[in-house]
């Protein structure tokens, strides 16, 4: 009979599996652990029915008496917000105050005005008797004058002279009084008043919103935070993380009442309302509860103790615990001991099978683990490029060239500039409506391949943040100066297309022209620069449009940011590159007068002197010396160029006393231990992309990362066995490996021979 024949045979009489011993009492084994199973699982269902039936009713009750205490100081909070905000109304009766709101001139009618409207608010006790409030004021933007019960003045004085106060937090205390996103909030004054024992909000109402006319005038409620934690019964408790926050809707918070003495709680509530703070209160035998109101439609999230630590349930769930203990450790002994005999087959064919089904499910992950690298590897590689190339953060001249091989950048005739794009998909803000709601993860898709489909393919992109995307955007021979041109016809295109098609707005600054990729990290600072004049009309700006403010000097936190880069990697050409552009735009266009220019000197002059105390411990003192006493000479763009070269220079050097690949393998030799060693680490230890590293070790080594790491961890291994009598258990941990099995097959396939056989022998 041939094969196939007997393969059809078998498929009809499949052949008889005969039955080991072991397989009949695992049968028999399961039968008795089925049976007693299923009586033990009755019996604890009985018991455990009869205790949930009895405190699920008491739990219910304490739940609404928690719930209706709540309510009732909801009713009280809320009517203080219509005092305050009925106190504003009065003062809007007064035609003094409108007159004031409007006037914008210094003069002494606008100080007797102010006086007299002073005088009144002083004689009005009626906000301080029925509201938790330590004082009130109205601030008018156009006289920039702040009035109270008994003063008017300047808001400058009012900040500096009368309250005396945080100088560093003046930003924002103006940020509360102008900023509409601000206004309806409780702003916590702590940064404001670092000194003082209590802590106080700052509630801000906008005037404009109660009359039917224009009123340029905002008035502030200073609260103090024990009198409004005063209001809510739920915070009156012994344990020191109950809290209260009020949201508008589930992101906008307007008031966090709670401890501040947990840097740990307290991130959690910026972090938002998530399932992290209901655990964490859990912990502290709170509970997390939310009432809506149905006057204001404010939802309260409130803690309080939770049911467990405020009743005495200990006798009855004593009782119902010894029972069900009693149950579950007698039905436990009863199976033991009818199973005891009959066990250890199953548990010695257990072992094997879990055995073979781990070195199955190694084998499989590191099979999945290769294809999922060998199919993400290149466009994480390509987008860590786009990345490095806008922000500036190419250093060397093989990566660089590196880096346009890997991009296709190759040919000199290009032309480069960095396109910033802006997209929202709340489309209401420009009354129109999408046809159906967008996250945020399909718009950033459908953005992608929108800017791919009218921009070209490959896309060189990237998302600094949400819904922001980063481009490097790429000229051929024949664009010449009409890049920007094509541009912004291919940008107002893609724009149409995704307003008409998914409600996206898209908003999108350019910058200028270059020839060189190492240099379009300037293109997109401006580009960046550029965005912020688009509007509704203008959706797209390029730089070169902007009206430059001789008042102000160019010199943002990226560019500082960025010098100190340049230098500490000795990048000489970018530096100088980077000192062109900050002369054209402050000299050339702005044509700054000259406390400005000093005051640019002198920032530049700070950013130098970061870089020059990151110098290395071993920089000679005498060159030190040297570098200081320029820094004390009269401050000039040429003296700063001149300094920014000198540092440049004392990096390069220290640079050069090593080369790269030694100082690496050094570093491995020291940490190969370490199981967390791998192409990321090195990346990030030194500053070196992933793949750049992974083909230099390749060209100076000959070998792969991965192998040579290997081989040294394996190489220690086998010299532990020999010279140590370390355990086998912890063997495969000291030199790195964190999985037993994997360090077994590659000792194996190294040696020929498994470690125990080694030890052995």
């Amino acid at each position: 009979m041939n094969i196939k024949s007997q393969n059809i045979q078998d498929a009809i009489n499949p052949p008889k599996i005969y039955t080991s011993p072991t397989n009949d009492r695992q049968a028999l084994m399961l039968k008795m652990m089925t049976s007693y199973s299923i009586f033990l699982f009755i019996i604890l269902v009985l018991f455990t029915y009869l205790y949930v039936a009895n405190t699920n009713n008491a739990r219910s009750q304490y739940q609404w008496q928690v719930k209706s205490t709540l309510m009732s100081n909801v009713e009280l909070f809320e009517k203080d917000l219509d005092i305050m905000e009925a106190y504003c109304r009065q003062l809007l009766q007064d035609d003094r105050v409108r007159k004031l709101a409007k006037t914008d001139s210094i003069d002494n009618n606008l100080f007797e005005l102010g006086n007299a409207i002073a005088t009144t608010m002083a004689t009005d006790v009626y906000p301080e008797a029925l509201l938790p409030m330590s004082e009130v004021f109205c601030y008018f933007p156009k006289s920039d004058f702040v009035i109270g019960p008994g003063f008017f003045i300047g808001q400058n004085r009012y900040y500096y002279w009368i309250k005396d106060y945080a100088e560093d937090a003046h930003e924002t205390f103006m940020k509360a009084l102008t900023d509409p996103a601000s206004y309806y909030h409780f702003i916590p004054m702590d940064t404001i008043r670092p000194f003082s024992s209590k802590t106080y909000y700052m509630y801000v109402i906008d005037m404009n919103d109660l009359y039917y006319l224009n009123i340029d005038a905002v008035v502030c409620f200073v609260l103090e935070e024990e009198k409004l934690s005063s209001l809510f019964e739920c915070l009156n408790t012994d344990s020191p993380y109950r809290f209260l926050s009020v949201f508008t809707d589930y992101t906008d918070n307007i008031l966090s009442l709670g401890p501040r003495e947990s840097e740990d709680f307290d991130n959690l509530i910026t972090d938002g309302l998530t399932d992290k703070i209901e655990d964490f209160l859990s912990a502290q035998k709170l509970s997390l509860d939310i009432h809506t109101s149905t006057k204001t439609g404010y939802s309260y999230y409130y803690s309080h103790p939770s049911y467990d630590s405020t009743t005495n349930n200990a006798p009855p769930q004593i009782l119902y615990a010894a029972v069900f203990a009693a149950a579950l450790v007698g039905g436990l002994i009863i199976i033991f001991m009818l199973s005891k005999r009959n066990i250890q087959p199953i548990i010695d064919l257990d072992q094997q099978l879990q055995v073979t089904e781990q070195e199955k499910s190694d084998l499989q992950e590191e099979k999945s683990h290769l294809e999922e690298v060998m199919d993400n590897q290149r466009p994480i590689i390509f987008n860590s490029y786009v990345r490095q190339f806008l922000r500036g953060m190419i250093v060397s001249p093989e990566e660089a060239t590196y880096a346009k091989e890997f991009l296709s950048l190759t040919d000199k005739n290009y032309t480069y500039n960095g396109l910033y794009v802006v997209a929202y998909n709340s489309a209401t803000e420009f009354q129109s409506s999408p046809s159906e709601f967008i996250t945020l993860e399909e718009c950033n898709q459908i953005v992608r391949e929108t800017l791919r489909q009218y921009l070209g393919d490959p896309l060189y992109c990237f998302s600094p943040s949400d819904r922001v995307y980063a481009l490097i955007v790429v000229g051929k021979p024949d664009d010449g100066t009409d890049l920007i041109i094509k541009t912004n016809e291919a940008v107002v295109k893609l724009h149409d297309h995704l307003l008409d098609t998914y409600g996206i707005w898209l908003f999108a600054g350019i910058g200028k022209n270059t020839d060189d990729i190492l240099n379009v990290w300037e293109s997109y600072q401006q580009a960046m620069e550029a965005v912020n004049y688009t509007s509704k009309n203008y959706i797209f700006f390029p730089y070169e449009f902007i009206k430059k403010d001789s008042s102000t000097f160019y010199y943002p936190n990226e560019l500082s940011t960025k010098l100190i880069h340049f230098i500490t990697t000795g990048n000489t050409s970018q530096v100088l590159e980077l000192f062109s552009l900050l002369h054209q735009e402050n000299i050339e266009e702005r044509s700054l007068p000259i406390p400005m220019v000093q005051f640019l000197l002198s920032d530049i002059r700070n950013t130098l002197l970061k870089a020059r105390f990151a110098l290395p411990h071993n920089t000679p003192a005498e060159t030190i010396k040297d570098l200081d006493e320029i820094f004390n000479q009269h401050v000039s763009f040429k003296l700063c160029e001149d300094i920014a070269i000198k540092l440049c220079k004392l990096f390069t050097a220290k640079s050069d006393d090593s080369d790269l690949i030694t100082t690496i393998e050094k570093y491995i030799l020291e940490n190969y231990s370490d199981p967390s060693m791998g192409l990321n680490k090195i990346s990030d230890e030194f500053q070196i992309s992933e793949s750049y590293f992974s083909h230099l070790f390749k060209e100076k080594k000959g070998v792969n990362f991965s192998t040579y790491l290997e081989t040294i961890r394996l190489s220690e291994a086998a010299r532990l066995i020999r010279e140590t009598d370390i355990s086998l258990n912890e063997l495969y941990l000291s030199v790195g490996y964190n999985n037993a099995n994997t360090f077994r097959r590659a000792f194996k396939k190294v040696y020929g021979i498994t470690p125990s056989a080694m030890r052995d022998g």
